[in-house]
């Protein structure tokens, strides 16, 4: 009999603590915080060419954030390129543009070429006078 009334105790204490677990105010997971270092494909205003790279270029996004495009190879003619456009890997207006997507750029000589994307970044303004003094360079 005592094993009996055991069982019953064990089962009806299991019976009331379900409840009050399931009545304890569920966790919402943390969001994660918007990232600032995402150019975003529906957000692309315009570009430019950084002169004598043609492995790279700049983007300005509609919030007025430039970023730079590295390219894994030579891109020819970005400097006389009247728009470029970008295929991702994503979907949607909402996509990251990032590493393995491609450039196809357009020039009035030629057809699109396509260029894989290596890295994206924020365009600071000690990487454009990186680039200036380089452009300055003479090229050997």
């Amino acid at each position: 009999m005592s094993k009996r009334i055991s069982a019953v105790l064990v089962a009806a204490t299991g019976f009331f603590v379900l409840p009050a677990q399931a009545q304890a105010p569920a966790q919402t997971p943390a969001k994660p915080p918007a990232r600032t270092d995402c150019l975003r494909l529906g957000q692309v205003d315009s570009f430019s060419a950084i002169k004598g790279n043609e492995r790279a270029f700049v983007i300005t996004d509609k919030l007025r954030r430039r970023f730079k495009i590295n390219l894994m190879y030579r891109c020819p003619g970005l400097d006389f390129n009247l728009a470029v456009g970008f295929k991702t890997l994503e979907n949607g207006p909402l996509a990251c543009i990032s590493r393995g997507d491609t450039v196809i750029s357009r020039d009035v000589t030629r057809a699109g070429d396509r260029c894989p994307i290596s890295s994206v970044e924020l365009y600071t303004p000690a990487m454009e006078a990186a680039d200036k003094a380089a452009a300055a360079q003479p090229k050997r």
